[in-house]
Formats: C-alpha cells, structure tokens, sequence
C-alpha cells in the first residue's frame, strides 16, 4: 500500500489506531497504575517496588508509618498529567522532605491520601486508590543531563514493534517534571543506536540542552537495548496493540518501566522529525511472532540515516580522556587529552614530540585557534584511545600554558561517539 508521508494527528491516531487496537478493558487497565504495575510484575517486566495500598480511609488511618524508611513516592492509581503525585526523601518514620526541601508529615501525607481517595486527581473525578512505591534513584548517566526530577524515555510500541522513541528531560520551565507540555526538553533517539538527535523545547527545535553546553545530538542512551526489550514486551503483556511506554534508569536497578499509556502523545513525531504515520504504515498487515522480532525489524526499517555507519559497538568517549602516546622507539607516556570536535586536527605539546621522540615533517598547516590564525610546524604520531591505535599527522606547539598538552581532533575520531556529559571538573 502507498505510506503516507504526513505527521499523525489526534484523530488519525485515535481513529486508526487507538479505536481498533486498544480495547476498552485494556485502556482501563493502562489507565490504572495499580493493575499495570501488577501485570508488569507478573510478567517479569522490571517496574517501582509496590510499598503500600491505600483504598479507605481507615488503611491510611491504621498503617504504621515508623516501618516505613528512605525515600518513597504517593500516587494515586488513576491519575493524570502528575496530578496527586508526591516524592518524599529521607522520610525517619515520622517526617522527611519533598522536592525542594519542604518538610512533610505524616499528616501532610495522610491528607494527600485523603485527596486522592476522593478522586481529586482521578481521570474521571471518581474515587481512586493511592499506593506507595519505592521512589527511583535516577542513574549518574542521567543526573548529569537533568538536574533536578526524573528523566524518562517515551517508546511508541505497535504490536510488538517500537515506532518511536525519545528521551524527556524535566527543566526549570516544567518543574522537574518529564511533560513536553509543561516545557520538558524532548529529544529523539534513533531506534537501532540509542543515539539522540534532535530537541525540541516548547515545540521548537533546540541545539544545547536549556543552562548547559551540551548539545541534545550524539548522546548514548546506556542499556538501550534492554530498555527497547522492556518496552516491548510491556506493550505486549498490557493488551494493547498501540501504547507509549515510559521507562526510567535506576542507579542500581536498571532500566524500569514506570508506564503504559494507551494514548502517547504525538510530540515525539517533532522530537524525531518523523512522521509516526509513516513508520505505522510500513508495518500494516505484517506479521510480528515475538518482540525480539519486533526489535530487529524496528531497527532495520526506522534507523536514522546519517547513523547508518555507526556499529553498535562504537566506542563512547568523553570529553576528556586518557591516551597512551607511542613513540618509534618503545618511549610510551600517558596523558590527559581534550577530545574537541570543533577542531578538525589533532594538537600535541612541542615537548611531548622531543620526549618521544617523534619524527617531525616539513609541512606547516594553518590553524585557527583562539590565539587567532598561525601555521604551525607538524609530526607524525601514533597513539592509543580507548583500545584503539591511531597514527596521524598533529600539528605542535608550546601548548605549557594549557589545560590539556594534548588536543584530539575530529579528524581522528572516525568510529568514536562523543558523550558532552563529562566536563574537566569530573575527571580527577
């Protein structure tokens, strides 16, 4: 059939996929945190460790809170848009604190419950059940790109398949909370790398992540893999043909699947710049026996393409790292080095190049440098990143006023991925 080139709309989707492939049982239970969190758990899927059940009153009246330690997390079972949701850290069995160091109770707590018992918070103003949860630990690889809230990643999964995906930054603009609509950062991943691509803030495409310098292209997702094999499956335990799942990185723990939705929105179509229609209807009519099947396929048809060259196995680096300096006479000395990708040739210290000895060529390059334009005098190097030897050609000079004696340039990091989340302050 013809594939229609058009981003997906509310009523499309709604129409031709969540009417025909989302029944009416499996969207209450989607609807339900509780009933997924059970499905989830009974079909081994990693998701928040259950701590409590509210129903009545009387349950939240008579649970002995002095048993309770840490940090936990209130929500009611039907809730929407974060509503009703409570974090509480370093909770002693009688107080502990909420987001932004507020001291909260047992009263305050209780009155919360009361709220969401009420239906205050519910999808549709009904009663509601509250429940506890072991609140996540988000993962260091994910601290450093928020630093306040939760972080998640969104997958579209269609029977068996993931569509989309994209990564959900809380900012100052959303409160520390993952809502593209209350201005979280939303930024797409390619399906077969886990690599980001693009951002979108409000709607509007963004190259550097809101108060920082990293760029929102060319970040590794850790554990991708696992994340797509969890998002996967969870759409298949949870009876939907068509769901967004949200999956978050605990420290210990791994990716979690904190929920099923059975109507994702469509900003991530932005954050991507793909149509989910597109992808939706290359799929029609295909058969998909298994979500291993489903992950492969999903990574053969909807890779990015200017991420086609990149191998699963491609080496992370930071912006600082470690080198091995090689030089033609078994001299080998190790130093710290600037991976910068702004500059297209590698650098290296006059003194390093008499130490080790390396031989020096006629040939000057014109460089551009903060110092301004110069031509500089040049040697031919061989060094080891990450596992990998690399001869090249580096331009010198008396680099002693500088940070780093060593500068890697572009040029030299075919087959690398640069992470922008580790800064000279990191490295000791």
């Amino acid at each position: 059939m013809a594939v229609s080139k058009i981003a997906l709309g509310l009523n499309a989707r709604n129409y031709l996929y969540i009417r025909p492939f989302n029944k009416r049982r499996a969207k209450r239970r989607a609807d339900n945190k509780l009933l997924t969190k059970r499905t989830l758990v009974r079909n081994d899927i990693p998701t928040p460790k259950l701590l409590a059940v509210f129903r009545t009153f009387r349950d939240a009246r008579a649970f002995d809170w002095t048993n309770l330690k840490g940090s936990f997390v209130l929500k009611p079972a039907r809730g929407y848009g974060g509503g009703g949701i409570m974090v509480v850290r370093s909770w002693d069995g009688q107080k502990g604190k909420r987001v932004g160091g507020k001291e909260v109770t047992v009263q305050d707590i209780e009155t919360e419950i009361f709220g969401i018992l009420d239906g205050a918070y519910s999808l549709d103003n009904l009663p509601d059940t509250a429940f506890l949860e072991k609140r996540v630990v988000v993962s260091s690889a994910m601290r450093k790109l928020a630093k306040r809230g939760v972080p998640d990643i969104r997958v579209i999964v269609a029977h068996r398949v993931p569509i989309m995906a994209m990564l959900r930054l809380p900012t100052v603009h959303s409160d520390g909370k993952a809502n593209l609509h209350q201005g979280a950062l939303g930024i797409g991943i390619d399906l077969r790398t886990g690599i980001t691509t693009k951002g979108i803030l409000y709607g509007d495409d963004v190259v550097h992540i809101p108060d920082t310098k990293m760029k929102v292209r060319g970040i590794k997702i850790p554990q991708w893999d696992m994340i797509l094999k969890y998002a996967t499956q969870a759409q298949d335990v949870s009876g939907l043909g068509y769901a967004g799942i949200d999956i978050v990185l605990d420290e210990e723990e791994g990716p979690l699947v904190l929920e099923v939705n059975a109507r994702p929105g469509l900003q991530i179509q932005l954050a991507n710049g793909a149509s989910l229609r597109t992808r939706l209807d290359r799929l029609e009519d295909m058969r998909v026996p298994s979500a291993e099947f489903g992950i492969d396929l999903a990574q053969r048809l909807f890779a990015e393409h200017a991420l086609s060259d990149v191998r699963g196995d491609t080496k992370v680096l930071h912006i600082i790292e470690k080198v091995a300096l090689l030089g033609p006479n078994g001299k080998k000395k190790v130093v710290r080095a600037k991976v910068d990708t702004g500059a297209y040739r590698t650098a290296i210290d006059e003194k390093l190049v008499k130490e080790l000895e390396f031989p020096t060529r006629d040939e000057r390059v014109h460089v551009r440098s903060s110092s301004g334009k110069q031509y500089r005098h040049t040697a031919k190097i061989r060094l080891r990143l990450r596992g990998r030897e690399i001869e090249t050609v580096a331009s010198f000079n008396d680099r002693a006023h500088m940070m780093f004696p060593v500068i890697i340039g572009r040029r030299d990091l075919k087959g690398y991925l640069v992470d922008p989340t580790v800064y000279p302050e990191d490295v000791k």
